[in-house]
């Protein structure tokens, strides 16, 4: 009995080292890491001869007009995992640009108690003044980045376009977004 018992545990650890020497050749799976995306490079150009100005987009992201708000949505292709857009929006305001923002981040302020707000001046490429603000917030347990470029326009005309992405792919999408920003210009009504 004592034999049988010998050869069988003898015969487990064969079984056992054999299958840990398959493993090891096999290696591991490495975990999984964070998502990362494709790098990203400024396209075309967007136009609204209606607003009168225009600035590049991201390569191969999407224009989809959402009508009946007037603002215009680009976003980037699903196959690039980004999950991120570019909202522009247009509304009419007759004092300052200076006083516009902060009549718009106020609420974000607010309303986003544990949110991070950073206020900038930013000048595009043609010198046009314009002001950036950046806000770090949470929504439906996805951390989110959101870049905010407000421009005057034409008129009392004041456009906002703001760009939003998990904040995962914050440090790759923020030189993208000022990028393209760089690129806006105003246009003759």
């Amino acid at each position: 009995m004592k034999m049988a018992l010998r050869a069988l545990i003898w015969l487990v650890a064969v079984v056992v080292i054999v299958l840990a020497i398959k493993q090891f050749n096999k290696g591991v799976p490495a975990p999984p890491s964070k998502s990362t995306a494709s790098p990203q490079k400024i396209g075309g150009t967007f136009t609204s001869a209606e607003n009168g100005y225009s600035y590049r987009i991201p390569l191969g992201w999407e224009t989809k007009p959402a009508l009946p708000s007037k603002a215009v949505t680009i976003t980037a292709p699903d196959s690039s995992g980004l999950s991120s857009n570019m909202v522009t929006t247009v509304e009419p305001y007759g004092g300052t640009l200076s006083a516009y923002v902060d009549e718009k981040i106020q609420p974000l302020k607010k309303g986003a108690v544990k949110a991070k707000v950073i206020r900038a001046d930013f000048v595009t490429d043609t010198k046009t003044p314009a002001y950036k603000v950046k806000l770090q917030n949470r929504a439906e347990n996805v951390d989110l980045a959101q870049t905010m470029y407000f421009f005057g326009g034409t008129g009392d005309k004041k456009i906002v376009v703001t760009c939003t992405a998990p904040a995962q792919f914050e440090a790759q999408l923020e030189p993208l977004f000022d990028g393209c920003m760089k690129t806006f210009a105003l246009s003759a009504p």
